[in-house]
């Protein structure tokens, strides 16, 4: 079997850009720090690089609710915190004027005290965040939770949503409730309201004609907002819980991840200069061969 010069050329040739071709693909591995550089080269990868992205993002959304979730809660325990303290001062404030040594001074004085407090926990109701949100009046947070329907009157109206709170998804399989209405809080106005209770308390103290059944009112109320401040708490610690679980997770994904997509600079830097001796061995042998031919030696 005869083989042409140019045969034997047209071959090495093609070995030398076969070559080049590996070795420049592996540069360009160690420059982009990825196994693969389009799709085509493992498509089975290229498709769980795509689901680990979106498994993380997904992550980092609930993530991101968690956080928005522990900021609206944690100023509501703050708030519900001060409530507490102001609701005990009105009590004692109550058991104080009960006492039948108070003369009628006495008790107008613990009454405008009284009405002091109220207008603070009416404050406190009434609470808004960084946003400019009222955190107690659920899809309405742009309207005040409780409004006094005229100056003086101790009777109040409800400006929240009747549904609600807002809730978010934690993860893929749970919501929490980023806050509580107003109603759930300080009672309806018209019905079992904190505000027109102590309202409605300081008057009769004002009008020397306090009732014990007044304290009564006052527990219910205090308990009212103990109770959701628990229920504050409680969500707090779930929100710290699926953090964590939340971050074990997004750790775990992301090593597997870069398990999947990034490159093994040990090794391909070893092989790119394997590539490298193989390309110049290449070369030397090609420089040989291009220069036999029998026209030299007719």
């Amino acid at each position: 079997m005869r083989i042409s010069t140019a045969y034997t050329q047209l071959t090495s040739v093609n070995s030398l850009l076969d070559q080049q071709a590996k070795m420049n693909k592996t540069q360009m591995q160690l420059s982009s720090g990825k196994k693969n550089l389009t799709p085509a080269d493992d498509p089975m990868a290229a498709a769980k690089v795509v689901d680990l992205n979106q498994t993380i993002k997904q992550t980092e959304q609930y993530q991101s609710n968690i956080n928005s979730a522990r900021q609206r809660l944690g100023l509501a325990d703050g708030v519900l915190q001060s409530a507490v303290d102001l609701m005990h001062k009105v009590k004692d404030l109550g058991v104080q004027g009960l006492n039948g040594s108070n003369s009628p001074s006495d008790r107008i004085a613990i009454a405008t005290e009284m009405r002091a407090l109220n207008e603070q926990l009416a404050g406190l109701a009434n609470t808004q965040n960084a946003n400019g949100e009222y955190i107690f009046s659920g899809f309405n947070s742009n309207q005040p939770s409780f409004t006094e329907t005229a100056p003086g009157s101790g009777l109040y109206s409800y400006g929240g949503s009747a549904s609600g709170p807002r809730v978010l998804q934690i993860s893929a399989d749970r919501q929490m409730a980023d806050g509580d209405l107003g109603t759930s809080v300080f009672g309806t106005p018209g019905v079992d309201s904190t505000l027109e209770a102590i309202d409605r308390f300081a008057t009769a103290m004002k009008n020397n004609t306090p009732n014990a059944a007044s304290l009564d009112d006052l527990k219910t109320a205090l308990d009212k907002i103990i109770t959701t401040q628990s229920s504050v708490g409680v969500r707090l610690n779930t929100l710290d819980r699926q953090e964590e679980n939340h971050l074990d997770y997004a750790a775990e994904m992301t090593k597997v991840l870069s398990d999947t997509e990034d490159l093994d600079y040990a090794s391909a830097i070893s092989k790119f200069n394997l590539q490298n001796t193989s390309l110049q061995a290449a070369q030397q042998s090609f420089a040989k061969v291009q220069n036999l031919s029998l026209f030299k030696y007719l």
